[in-house]
């Protein structure tokens, strides 16, 4: 079961000594290190830590005040929990309780503002149980005093157990998976397999290089216009080869038509002019009646 203890004191002297206490080592410890103090709202947040300046910002908050109110509240984890928080280390264990501490204040006790520090040890003769000591201003972000119910109490005790496991399940979600170790199966002597001699690799013989014939649609692709516009670019010669191709492909085509077109231009020619034109007249005149049908 979490707890949370929640006392108050009206004394502006005791805080400087609380303030040191939270962030100092516990008695019967050697080594004298100090805690980081971290801020709750933005005012001490700015303050980065700096233990006299949260002295300072303290004694500013008491001034106009006739009996101000400090509240001090220790919330610490169960057991089972604590077993749990040791499995971590002391960075993700102090990321897990630092959010959990934010996010409580902020939705159980709004507005209210202060210092806090995480302590991740025991005691003399007792086991390590990480819990956090929190000091709070006597006034609030809006400047009024510090008024905190035992209603409000009950609600930061309902939220810092939720919002612990939530922040330790989000770091246990962060552990390498460890895979339990299966037993090796010893492996059976392979049947030795018969050699086999390799076959010899044929190799690919070349064969001399036929002429291709021109196909179908290489022909429609070389009669076309884009082609034909090429071929005019690309000079006389170019044109008569392919006006030649023009001609080659209408003979395979419709030979009948063709030979008729040639007699006709061999009989015009040996016609005197007027007659030519009379014939050539007549030729248009008939291929036009037959349009019209």
């Amino acid at each position: 079961m979490f707890f949370v203890e929640a006392r108050y004191h009206r004394n502006p002297g005791k805080v400087p000594q609380q303030i040191r206490y939270i962030s100092h080592r516990e008695e019967r410890l050697q080594g004298g290190e100090r805690r980081e103090l971290f801020g709750i709202g933005d005012r001490y947040k700015a303050l980065r830590g700096d233990e006299k300046a949260v002295e300072r910002a303290f004694a500013e908050d008491t001034r106009g005040l006739p009996r101000p109110a400090y509240f001090r509240f220790i919330l610490t984890v169960d057991n089972r929990a604590s077993e749990r928080f040791a499995r971590l280390d002391g960075t993700a264990t102090e990321r897990a309780i630092r959010d959990a501490v934010q996010k409580t204040f902020r939705g159980a006790a709004r507005d209210v503002q202060g210092v806090f520090a995480i302590h991740q040890h025991g005691g003399h003769d007792r086991p390590a149980h990480p819990h956090v000591h929190a000091l709070l201003s006597p006034r609030l972000q809006n400047g009024a005093a510090i008024h905190v119910s035992p209603r409000a109490i009950e609600r930061v005790k309902e939220r810092w157990e939720r919002e612990v496991l939530r922040g330790l399940e989000r770091q246990e979600r962060r552990l390498p998976r460890r895979e339990p170790q299966r037993e090796l199966v010893p492996l059976t002597t392979l049947r030795q397999r018969g050699f086999k001699a390799r076959q010899a690799v044929l190799r690919f013989e070349q064969h001399p290089a036929r002429p291709r014939r021109l196909g179908p649609l290489t022909l429609a692709f070389l009669r076309s216009r884009p082609s034909r516009r090429a071929g005019k670019l690309a000079g006389r010669s170019a044109d008569a080869a392919l006006g030649l191709l023009d001609r080659v492909m209408e003979i395979s085509r419709d030979p009948e038509r063709v030979a008729r077109r040639v007699s006709l231009r061999l009989l015009s020619n040996a016609l005197p002019g007027p007659m030519r034109n009379a014939l050539w007249l007549a030729r248009n005149v008939a291929s036009f009646g037959l349009r019209q049908r």
